[in-house]
């Protein structure tokens, strides 16, 4: 019989996590030897071409990139920024990295004064290389050039505004309009074979993970090798790390729920080219991908869940999908409808760019889920997790508080930024979450909503302050305030709440069309735009005269929500 639980408290039991090997090199140069012309990840293009990296492919190219970053003059534990796209290149940028013993950050950057990239590489302080694709009608270099001082075709760059930054190199520079940008492939053709390799242990940072914030500043979350081994290369852990699984997921590699920690796990990953023309119907292109491509495992946000749920019953017979694996928001029952036809079993994970991940549930049969349900805890020895009052005191069982999270696959805290890493880390090493939630006497749990104003639509997380700072500046508007209103398919979608300056006649038409063309100059800004507008003569406000969210949410709930959960 199983333990029947009356605080909202859980710890795995079990001897420690113990794998074979300590660092991704080692992983690497593991399946380079065991599988060396297996598929390590495939990239598919609209156009129908499709590229492979093999794994001897990867670990060769890698070690050869790691060799060339020495050569330049990289050091260990020196910051290299990647704003390149999905292609094998950005796997020899990010590896190669951590093969010279240097660091890994994915980045990105919109603002075109490249107010965002100074801010970040000041926060970032010893990023020495920085290597970017030229962007979507040049947007990345344009930006990039006009901070540039000096620029020499070797690669060696000044800037008085990035005063640490001494290299930069491109990615996919060939076009006529751009400079001779000194290119990554470049130093694939390169040979130093004296140079030797840095040890890489398994306590040192493997890369930083870039997330969303309200501040304009992102966090960067600093990971070592031995987290992400310990949860990612043992099928015991996660079903889903199986290497068995073909596993499409088109999410960029430069977001935590897209990285490639696939080549953790063994398996195949398919991904979607993003040197290309994007397909006229998205989610049409990724199912023949998945067909094409024999696809057992996916990554599915809610668009395409909600897809695969209306083609369910004209799925092609020889549809590969045996399971679809799903997180970034609670899971309302609708979403669960999948199962049957699209998929064989449904995998619910609750995780995050702090703590990698802490619950999953496995739901074989759509009537059989409870809306919001996340699962027991990973089978990860010593993995903690709690429920909290305002207080951090422990609440009963079914009654609502904070999640705590405390494990040794967590983030080892913000880069060069102690003070935010002391507001979500307890002397104890308890991570707190900012999610509601709540633990049953069988051990399973349940996410409710975020205790900040952060608003999760279609498995992003949405910072309101950012567009509502934009909004602003739009003609007419005097105020704007963001809120979710729930949805069945995105979970939330964003509804605003606006204030007329005096008499302006602006109507909702006015302020779409400028939200399509603000999101149209600076796709990185926002990646979700509102669903609804609402306008109001004034806002609600608290007693301490500010404005009341809650009951702004409430009253486009009242307006805009159709149906219920």
């Amino acid at each position: 019989m199983e333990e029947k639980f009356t605080k909202s408290y859980i710890k795995v039991d079990g001897p420690p996590v113990t794998i074979k090997h300590q660092t991704f090199p080692e992983v690497m140069n593991h399946y380079a030897e065991t599988k060396p012309d297996g598929e390590s990840v495939v990239f598919v293009s609209t156009d129908g071409t499709r590229e492979c990296v093999t794994w001897f492919q990867l670990y060769q190219r890698s070690q050869i990139m790691a060799k060339s970053l020495i050569k330049m003059g990289i050091q260990r534990h020196e910051l290299v920024a990647i704003n390149v796209r999905c292609c094998p290149e950005w796997l020899y940028a990010t590896f190669g990295a951590m093969m010279a013993g240097a660091i890994p950050v994915s980045i990105s950057f919109t603002y075109t004064d490249g107010s965002d990239l100074i801010a970040l590489m000041k926060k970032m302080e010893t990023c020495s290389l920085l290597i970017l694709d030229p962007g979507a009608e040049f947007v990345n270099w344009n930006i990039l050039r006009k901070l540039l001082d000096e620029y020499k075709a070797d690669g060696r760059a000044k800037s008085q505004n990035m005063p640490y930054l001494r290299y930069v190199l491109g990615v996919r520079f060939g076009h006529p309009e751009l400079p001779n940008v000194i290119g990554l492939r470049d130093l694939l053709e390169e040979d130093h074979c004296d140079i030797e390799l840095p040890v890489v242990k398994p306590t040192d940072v493997c890369g930083l993970f870039q997330t969303s914030g309200s501040t304009g500043v992102p966090k960067l979350v600093t990971y070592t090798h031995q987290s992400p081994l310990k949860m990612f290369s043992d099928s015991d852990v996660l079903e889903h790390s199986n290497p068995k699984y073909i596993f499409f997921n088109d999410r960029p590699f430069n977001w935590g729920g897209g990285y490639p920690f696939s080549i953790l796990t063994g398996q195949t990953r398919v991904t979607l080219s993003e040197f290309c023309d994007p397909p006229n119907d998205r989610l049409s292109f990724m199912i023949d991908v998945i067909v094409k491509e024999k696809c057992s495992l996916i990554c599915a946000l809610p668009p395409l869940m909600h897809e695969l749920i209306k083609r369910k019953e004209h799925l092609p017979d020889d549809w590969p999908v045996e399971g679809i694996l799903t997180g970034g928001q609670p899971l309302t029952k609708h979403l669960a409808a999948c199962i049957g036809k699209a998929c064989k079993f449904l995998l619910c994970l609750y995780g995050g760019s702090e703590f990698a991940g802490a619950t999953v549930a496995k739901i074989t049969n759509p009537n059989d889920f409870t809306e919001f349900g996340c699962g027991k805890p990973f089978n990860m020895p010593g993995l903690e997790i709690k429920i909290v009052d305002k207080n951090a005191k422990i609440v009963s069982v079914n009654q609502s508080g904070e999640i705590y999270i405390r494990s040794e696959i967590m983030f080892v805290g913000y880069f060069n930024d102690p003070e935010k890493t002391k507001a979500v880390l307890s002397e104890d090493g308890w991570y707190k979450t900012d999610d509601i939630g709540r633990m049953t006497e069988d051990g399973e749990f349940f996410v409710e909503g975020r205790k900040s104003n952060m608003i999760i639509s279609g498995g992003f997380n949405v910072a309101p302050e950012i567009l509502e700072n934009v909004m602003k500046t739009f003609p007419g508007v005097d105020s704007v305030i963001i809120v979710p209103v729930p949805d069945d398919v995105y979970y939330q979608v964003l509804c605003a709440c606006i204030v007329k300056k005096g008499d302006c006649e602006i109507s909702e038409e006015d302020i779409r069309k400028n939200c399509h063309e603000y999101h149209a100059d600076k796709p990185g800004l926002f990646t979700v735009l509102p669903k609804y507008y609402m306008f109001l003569e004034s806002f609600p406000e608290t007693r301490s005269g500010k404005t009341h969210r809650m009951e702004l949410e409430k009253i486009a709930l009242q307006r805009f929500r159709q149906s219920t959960f």
